[in-house]
């Protein structure tokens, strides 16, 4: 019989309080499971004396007193068609279905958007991942190798050794020796005057 549409309910604890005041203890025990059956149902239930009876565990004379007692008091009322309901329990079955619909569609508006978010994070993320593949690869340091053979060595020593040799060498012909020389190759006036020159450096004794 039960539908379970509604496997579970609200329950307002200070509302319900308010509402046991004016009833008896077997009152509220047939009002509180009346409800239950209405909410497993997600609606109004039959008023049928004999089901209630044994949903309620009592005889079938009690339930009927329990259920006219009930509808006195306006905690269930009857509807249209017969059946047994509450205004309060339809209120909340209603507000309950219309949460269940808004999750739904939020559920399928996030699982259309799922479908985009790989892209973009896939976008973003492949630059990161190369630069991460790139450093990962870290070059072999290669072992020092002497490419200078022991020729090769011995040549360099010789050609440091001939350019230290020529300049520890004086020069040649110093700056005045090659003035004289250069003058007694010449003739007229300027060999005359070197001549002179020396005759007088030499007391006037001719060579």
């Amino acid at each position: 019989m039960s539908r379970r549409t509604m496997p579970y309910h609200r329950r307002y604890h200070g509302d319900a309080l308010q509402g046991y005041r004016k009833l008896t203890l077997e009152q509220r025990g047939a009002y509180t499971t009346i409800l239950d059956l209405i909410y497993d149902e997600g609606g109004p239930i039959d008023r049928n004396e004999r089901w209630l009876a044994g949903e309620l565990n009592c005889s079938l004379r009690k339930a009927k007193v329990l259920l006219d007692e009930l509808i006195q008091l306006r905690k269930i009322y009857v509807t249209v068609g017969g059946k047994l309901s509450n205004h309060r329990a339809e209120s909340e079955m209603e507000n309950s279905l219309k949460i269940s619909r808004k999750r739904a569609e939020n559920g399928s508006k996030r699982k259309d958007n799922s479908s985009d978010k790989p892209k973009s994070s896939n976008k973003f993320n492949d630059p990161v991942k190369q630069l991460l593949n790139n450093c990962a690869v870290i070059p072999v340091p290669e072992p020092y190798k002497n490419n200078n053979s022991s020729s090769e060595y011995e040549d360099r020593r010789a050609r440091r050794e001939q350019v230290l040799a020529v300049a520890d060498d004086p020069p040649p012909i110093a700056a005045s020796h090659r003035l004289i020389s250069s003058l007694d190759g010449r003739t007229g006036s300027g060999a005359a005057a070197a001549q002179a020159a020396r005759r007088a450096r030499s007391g006037g004794r001719s060579w």
